[in-house]
């Protein structure tokens, strides 16, 4: 199999063109699919082929059909974004806890030694 490559500007509207030899080489026409792949760092555009679903092999129509429909882990949006942002609300309430929990930890660390012992002299007698 033979390597051919071309260089494909990018255009204003993120467009490219096929060059005339390479649509020959790959059979392709027109209106045609391309099916874009990235792997890794790399992009690989290759003909996509549509078949119709009454011609697909049996085997993989019962596979794509057992995909359609609700499935029963399926949640309505609304309560999708519900769970969010309690998850939200409680990771904000964890963070201000930490947060304060580590400013009074802090604050009893830079008291003089002096002011703690009257303080807890007052507070025995």
């Amino acid at each position: 199999m033979a390597t051919t490559q071309f260089k494909l500007p990018i255009g204003a509207k993120r467009q490219i063109t096929i060059p005339s030899k390479a649509m020959e080489l790959l059979s392709l026409h027109q209106g045609d699919d391309l099916l874009l792949k990235i792997v890794g760092d790399r992009a690989v555009l290759m003909p996509a082929v549509s078949v119709p679903r009454h011609e697909l092999p049996e085997e993989l129509w019962k596979k794509f059909s057992a995909r359609l429909g609700a499935k029963p882990t399926d949640i309505p949006l609304d309560k999708f974004f519900e769970e969010v942002d309690r998850e939200r609300e409680l990771a904000k309430r964890q963070a201000t806890q930490a947060r304060a929990s580590s400013s009074n930890s802090r604050k009893k660390s830079q008291r003089p030694a002096a002011a703690t012992k009257g303080k807890l002299a007052v507070e025995k007698a």
